[in-house]
């Protein structure tokens, strides 16, 4: 038997076998990244950031294609909720309810309790699993993210709520523009803002401003909202200037 050549063929097989499973592993990648949602409309540099910087993307997550024309909105606290247990209105008699709640099924056991419920719908991914789910305000259609109703739940009942109630005002030179598209936005939070090893849960166009507890009225912006798992930051990108803030707590940082 001719060793040395024998030994050739298996060095030769194994660095076949090397370059076979690579190109299965980088496969598989691409594949999910594409399976899950459209990825491929990101820049080939966003996505190759993400491969340097393993950065994932959710099964679940969609990137939106929708580009409407919104514009700044203007509004007015009638009454400011909050998450201090002290704030919490009690509902009695709790509605019967099961495990797993459905929107519907919640705004017929509250809508005669909870003040305008039918101008609020359910923030899922903004919701806290085990404590209280997060209704948005809705205007035209799109969430303000940063006007809740807070509904708290235990032993399948739903006990309290605190709200915020909103007027919105008359707006006064704000013009409709075309909102930035959600791949740029999510481009730019990719390569400038999120940390190795992250993985995108959702990214939701809606509305975003910081609040101001002494003005007489707040300014609310379009805005995209980018989730990440495991993670208490919450990334918004501007959709008319395309500015981003990040959020932790109460903590707001602009870019």
């Amino acid at each position: 038997m001719d060793w040395r050549r024998a030994k050739s063929v298996l060095i030769f097989s194994f660095l076949m076998l090397n370059i076979i499973l690579g190109y299965q592993l980088w496969t598989e990648w691409r594949e999910r990244l594409n399976t899950a949602v459209d990825w491929t409309s990101l820049p080939p540099e966003t996505l190759q950031f993400m491969r340097d910087n393993n950065i994932q993307v959710d099964d679940n997550a969609k990137i939106p294609t929708e580009t409407p024309s919104m514009k700044e909105l203007s509004y007015t606290f009638t009454h400011r909720g909050g998450l201090n247990l002290s704030e919490r209105k009690p509902i009695e008699p709790s509605p019967e309810t099961r495990v797993v709640y459905f929107e519907e099924e919640l705004t017929q056991a509250l809508g005669d309790v909870i003040p305008e419920m039918g101008n609020y719908k359910l923030d899922t991914s903004g919701s806290h699993e085990g404590m209280y789910f997060v209704f948005n305000r809705m205007v035209g259609g799109w969430p303000i993210f940063d006007i809740n109703l807070n509904l708290y739940y235990s032993e399948q009942k739903i006990r309290a709520y605190t709200q915020d109630l909103i007027q919105i005002k008359p707006s006064t030179g704000s013009k409709e523009q075309q909102v930035l598209s959600a791949t740029k936005a999510l481009a730019k939070v990719i390569e400038r803002n999120l940390p190795p090893g992250s993985v995108i849960k959702e990214i939701r166009l809606g509305y975003h401003g910081e609040i101001y507890e002494d003005a007489e009225a707040q300014l609310t912006a379009p805005s995209w909202r980018i989730l990440l798992e495991n993670s208490e930051e919450v990334y918004y990108v501007n959709a008319i200037n395309a500015e981003v803030t990040t959020e932790k707590g109460d903590t707001a940082v602009n870019h």
